[in-house]
This record gives structure tokens, sequence and C-alpha cells, in this order.
């Protein structure tokens, strides 16, 4: 690789946290670099098009108009260089390895922050490998972005609330949803929600957005149905239906939406401190009040830190972008506590409304019950049998890992990692640090590693 390309600050992702941050250092005359696997910033939420196609109606919803406020704020900014396409596979002392159209690069900064987002968590269950099966977020993904939609008649099935809002999405681009399945009974859910109601006033919009999702999905006769588990999905060559606890259903695509976990390896990879994210798994990122973590010049936001959504991410992004200017001498103390009020304020909001989401949508009861061939590390082929013996024979998840493979594939653990610590958790306690992150974080060419230095 060439010699390292030097900013003042790097941040890894392009979303609201990462576009936060940046606002933030804006008029520091700091020099800044983003980096992003999209070719366009805005992130999972705000799934732009490609450049030179036009979206109709391009996430018309009021919900939108923040982030899109940001986003259009952030293209503004004289002093970012912007590395779309990219993809941050290491992290060691003050400098990103990337891997991107023209192979491997090394980045070096004095403080990096990682906001480096969230992924939908991946439960396994027999029929999960056919084609047509996605994470709900893929459906959202092709459906957000430029109106595609996964099949013909899609069935959504978890227990996370942000189904209604991608059914309803399917149905307003022109797609038939076959059903909308909660694990959970309803009154679960409205318990959750009533045992907290300031928290839940607080996020009325979050509400509205959900009752109008709902509203839309009644207009088309898509059923809403409660305490309803999804136990297989069924077909040859693709997914063709679902076997429920209320019977069989139709459908030529299907969405697993039961939670999300934070994108952690590159802070785990360097070596700070994270703890258990939530009821879906995964592991969040420590910090203190200015989003710093455990090692010196590396600071976290977003979901990252824990899921907590798009707004609770551009809030501890604002946080980090004012904790990396009062750690660079930019600010003094009086005037980043300041200017911090307002983030403050709104990330203690959001976190304790995501508290209360997880409690509803909690899938830790309801997760289907994979049989022994049912494989849980896609890259690698391993099934749930087999990996149910190394637990009963006392592997940690790194032991398990070298006596497998599982997790030694392009994803690197990231979605058969849940289920494996699941799998430990049921057999003798949450108390494994689950595998150790390796380079490289996602993946890259064979060539990008051979190229000459």
């Amino acid at each position: 690789m060439a010699e390292p390309e030097r900013f003042d600050v790097v941040i890894v992702g392009g979303g609201p946290a990462g576009q936060a941050a940046a606002i933030a250092l804006a008029g520091h005359s700091l020099s800044i670099a983003v980096i992003d696997e999209q070719m366009r910033p805005g992130g999972q939420i705000l799934r732009q098009p490609p450049a030179g196609f036009t979206v109709a109606n391009w996430l018309a919803d009021r919900s939108y108009a923040p982030l899109k406020d940001q986003l259009d704020r952030f293209g503004q900014l004289e002093n970012v260089s912007w590395l779309g396409g990219h993809s941050a596979i290491g992290l060691q002392a003050g400098s990103i390895v990337a891997s991107g159209p023209d192979g491997m690069r090394t980045i070096a900064a004095d403080r990096i922050l990682i906001a480096a987002g969230c992924q939908d968590l991946a439960v396994p269950l027999p029929g999960w490998t056919l084609p047509g099966v996605y994470a709900a977020g893929g459906i959202q993904a092709f459906t957000k972005s430029q109106q595609l939609l996964a099949g013909r008649r899609v069935l959504l099935a978890g227990t996370h609330p942000l189904q209604l809002i991608i059914a309803a999405q399917i149905v307003a681009a022109g797609g038939t949803v076959a059903a909308v399945l909660f694990a959970q009974p309803r009154a679960a859910m409205v318990r959750a929600l009533a045992r907290h109601p300031l928290t839940a006033l607080g996020r009325l919009s979050d509400l509205f957005t959900a009752r109008a999702a709902m509203a839309t999905l009644a207009r088309s006769g898509t059923p809403v149905r409660y305490d309803v588990s999804l136990s297989a999905l069924t077909g040859r060559d693709r997914v063709s239906g679902a076997t429920t606890s209320a019977g069989d259903l139709q459908c030529d695509a299907a969405g697993l939406c039961y939670g999300f976990v934070p994108q952690s390896a590159l802070p785990r990879m360097a070596g700070a401190r994270m703890v258990a994210a939530g009821p879906a798994g995964g592991w969040a990122c420590v910090h203190d009040d200015w989003m710093r973590t455990s090692v010196p010049g590396l600071y976290a936001a977003g979901e990252t830190v824990g899921v907590a959504g798009a707004a609770a991410a551009a809030a501890g992004g604002e946080l980090a972008g004012l904790g990396i200017a009062l750690d660079l001498g930019l600010l003094d103390t009086k005037a980043a506590h300041r200017s911090a009020q307002g983030a403050r304020r709104q990330l203690a909001r959001h976190r304790a409304f995501a508290s209360l989401l997880d409690t509803a949508a909690d899938p830790r009861a309801f997760f289907p019950t994979p049989d022994s061939g049912t494989i849980v590390c896609r890259c690698e082929d391993i099934e749930h049998g087999i990996l149910s013996e190394r637990v009963s024979a006392g592997d940690s998840a790194n032991a398990v890992k070298l006596a497998t493979r599982c997790g030694m594939g392009v994803c690197q653990g990231r979605n058969c990692e849940p289920t494996l610590l699941r799998m430990i958790s049921a057999a003798r306690g949450p108390n494994d640090a689950g595998f150790t992150a390796r380079f490289p974080a996602r993946p890259l060419a064979i060539a990008d590693l051979l190229a000459p230095d």
C-alpha cells in the first residue's frame, strides 16, 4: 500500500451519527475524511438512490425530514473528503485500513470516530437459506432506494415494530404483503409501552408513523397478526411458503425482523471495552459523556454504542464531534458543555424510548427453534447440531470457531455469533466474550492482499 493519507479526523460511517459529528466540527479548519460502504451519504436510514437515478417521492414521509435536512447540511461542508464505496476493514492505533474500488488504502488521523451503524439480527430457522428469504432491512433497502420489490407476495415475521413500516413502504411501492406476523401477543406490546407513558409520549412522531403504517396496511387488506410464531420457511428452488403456529402461508419472499445488533467489529479489533448490547444480542461500545471509548483517540457514536434509532445516533454524533473539538483544544470546557446541552437531552430521551421498544420487541422468548440440520454459519455451512455438540462439550465461542470454522467466513461472525452466544448462554450463562475480532472486518478482494507495497 501507498503511504498513509493523513487527516485531522476520520469518521467511519456516513449515516446520521457520522454526519452530525462532521457538522459539529465544521468551522474549526479541520481536515475530515468520512468513510462509507455506500457511494452516497445517508446511511441505511436514508438509503439514497444511485447518482443519476431519480425516484419519485423518495422517502416523502415527514418523519424523514429532519434527517434529510441534516444530509443537506452535511453535503455543503467544504472540509470533508467523502470516501464512498469504501469498507473500513482494519483499525489500529491512529489509522484505518479501507478497501475500495482502487484497492486498499491506509487513512491516518489522531482522532477516529466509529459510527458504523447496525445490522439485522440473523435468525436461523429451517428454510432460511432459501433464495427469497431476507433480513427485513434488506427488503427495506431495495424499497427505499429504488422502489424495487423483493417479491410479488412478501411475508414479514418477527417481533420488531419496524416490520409495520417496511410493510407499509412495500404497499406504497405497489407490492403485496402476505401478512405481518408478530410472535408476541399484542397485549404484551401495549403493556410494555403503557408502563412508561411519558417516555412513549416523548416520541409521538414515531407512534404516529406506526399508526399511519397500520392505516395503510388496513386499507390494502394486509393482515397484521399477533401471537403467531414462525417455525419454518418452505420451498424447493426458492421460498414459496411459511409454516406458522396459525397454519401455512404462501409467499415468494420473506423478511425476518427480530431486532438489530451494533456493527462492533472495528472497536473490538482496537481493544475497546464492550458490553452486551441488548435483548437482540451483539456488542455495544462503552463510552463516556463525550463519546470517548476506552482507547485513547478513538470515539464511537450511533448504533455502534447501542441500537437506539436515527435521532439518538445524530445526537450521539454531535456529542462526539464536540468531544473531539474539546480534546483538540478547539473548544474550552465551558463552551463545549454549553453546546452539548441540547444533544445530551435528545440522546437521553431517545435512549429511554429505545429501551421501551426493546422491552416491547424483546425476541428472546420467540426465536424459532432450529433443527439439527439448520445451517447457522452460512459462510462455512456449519449446522446447528454440530455447534450444539461443541457447546455441550463446554467450548467457548473461540474454541467453537477453531473446531468448526463457525465465524471464519467472509462475514467474520457478524451473522452467526449472536446465535452461538445464545446457545452458550443457555448452556452455562452469559459470560462468553464472543469471537476475537480480526482483520479484515469486511470482505475484500484477494488481489488487494496480494498487491505489492
